[in-house]
């Protein structure tokens, strides 16, 4: 019968290189948190000017259709 086992993921970290390493990870972890959170507002306001930009020329379109705004050609 074995021993009682250990949880390792719990056991403390003692050394000053392996407070250091967590440390640094923990900071770079936080700069790509970042980075991540920016790409991700870039593309959806990227999408929403696609959108915007669409629906615009749809709208002046639709204007210069039924008369509201005169044609491009005079």
């Amino acid at each position: 019968m074995p021993g009682p086992q250990i949880d390792r993921s719990r056991l403390k970290v003692t050394s000053r290189a392996q407070i250091a390493r967590l440390r640094d990870k923990r900071a770079h972890d936080r700069e790509w948190r970042e980075v991540r959170r920016l790409s991700r507002l870039y593309r959806q306001l990227w999408i929403w000017t696609l959108f915007t930009g669409f629906a615009l020329i749809l709208l002046v379109g639709v204007l210069r259709g039924i008369g509201v705004l005169p044609p491009l050609t005079p």
